[in-house]
């Protein structure tokens, strides 16, 4: 029987070893580099647009409703860190969706207003 400490792997331990090491053999290569990484960029794309509807319907929602939408509410709201919405705000401002004035909440610019409609 071996000691717990011992450092040496048995013949067991070996091969388990031996068989999670092994190259896994694919039944088709990897495509090209080039083809691969548009199936990754379109992805990153979609769930930009879902998340960019996301931020701009809940801004009208938040000034529909009466309020201003700040920072704060809008990071509460969605469940996300202040420095998360602060760099979204910064894309969506410069993408001509939101404008913001300092001490003041966010604004919706025209096209802001109108992907927040055609979201819904």
């Amino acid at each position: 029987m071996r000691s717990r400490f011992s450092l040496r792997a048995t013949k067991e331990e070996e091969r388990v070893l031996a068989l999670r090491n092994r190259p896994v053999r694919r039944e088709k290569p990897l495509p090209d580099a080039e083809i691969h990484s548009e199936g990754f960029r379109q992805t990153r794309e979609a769930r930009r647009s879902a998340l960019v509807e996301d931020y701009v319907e809940l801004i009208a929602d938040l000034i529909e409703d009466g309020n201003e939408a700040r920072q704060v509410d809008i990071a509460a709201r969605l469940g996300v860190a202040q420095p998360t919405v602060a760099k979204m705000l910064t894309r969506l401002c410069a993408d001509g969706l939101v404008s913001r004035k300092p001490y003041r909440g966010v604004f919706l610019t025209e096209t802001g207003r109108k992907v927040a409609e055609e979201s819904r």
